[in-house]
């Protein structure tokens, strides 16, 4: 049987959820008993519609259509984004709704099968954003560009160029080398949630300033909230999504702690890079420590 689309959208808070299917053009009564536990493995919603639709997808077309979802979920979202910049003019909000969006991007990953390398159009969103990042600020330089005011810190189509572009190269890297890993979810959840969250925390409760040599200036209520906080709550988030089996809390806690100590301490506009290889070459180190 073919691995199938999706059950990550559909696990459940409840142990069990009961669903009565009733076809009676064709005739049909089908009661569908899911119990969390199965859902958590890798049938789901499309299982559903090759039982009720007589449909049967290879690897390569489950690939496809899960990238292509990809595709219009975060089309859909962009666009969402574009309406709240049209709304607050400015991007201080903007780019960390962006940053978060685009590290939701994991929880897209159960829907692939690497029965087939088109497993690997798990990067497609990325990797577009990527390219199109590079083409807006290193060619086309236009300082009215939609996306370079929605991502861009300093309204410069150059901007593009740090921070935007280095957060697409990671993740493109976690899509294609880091697949379904916990590191993955860690680092996603670090610089997606927990540093898309520490700005706009730090904007709006930050009372206490900080800043470490060739580092941008924060404030503590921006690193221990939304890094630190932000960092574990996105983990246990993303490890839960992609079905994951969860990590201890201490080990959690220290991960965070290594995000927030590095975003706070990294030069300019370089922590999409260093958290990234700081969490990477902790890793094994902290479970060796702290073995689960």
């Amino acid at each position: 049987m073919y691995h199938k689309i999706y059950d990550t959208f559909l696990l459940l808070p409840s142990d069990t959820l009961l669903t009565y299917f009733t076809n009676y053009s064709f005739g049909l009564y089908t009661e569908v008993h899911f119990i969390k536990g199965y859902l958590a493995d890798t049938a789901g919603l499309m299982t559903l519609l090759r039982e009720f639709l007589f449909l049967d997808l290879s690897p390569l077309a489950n690939n496809i259509i899960a990238s292509q979802l990809m595709v219009v979920v975060f089309k859909i979202a962009l666009e969402g984004i574009c309406r709240v910049y049209g709304r607050f003019g400015h991007s201080d909000y903007t780019r960390q709704l962006t940053h978060m969006l685009m590290s939701a991007s994991v929880v897209f990953w159960p829907l692939f099968d690497t029965q087939d390398w088109s497993w690997r159009l798990n990067v497609l969103v990325p990797a577009a954003l990527m390219s199109r990042y590079f083409y807006k600020g290193a060619v086309l330089k236009d300082p009215d560009d939609i996306e370079v005011r929605i991502v861009s810190r300093t309204s410069s189509p150059t901007s593009l160029l740090f921070g935007p572009l280095q957060f697409a190269v990671i993740l493109v890297w976690l899509g294609l080398y880091r697949f379904m890993t916990e590191e993955a979810a860690i680092i996603a959840a670090a610089i997606g949630i927990g540093d898309g969250l520490a700005p706009m925390i730090g904007k709006v409760y930050g009372r206490h300033n900080y800043q470490m040599p060739l580092a941008s200036p924060k404030t503590m209520e921006g690193s221990v909230v939304g890094v630190f906080l932000g960092t574990i709550a996105g983990c246990y988030l993303y490890l839960y999504m992609m079905g994951i089996p969860l990590l201890p809390l201490r080990m959690v806690l220290v991960y965070g702690g290594i995000a927030a100590v590095v975003e706070g301490t990294a030069p300019g506009n370089l922590d999409n890079l260093t958290v990234p290889f700081a969490i990477h070459f902790s890793i094994d180190k902290v479970q060796e420590m702290l073995p689960a």
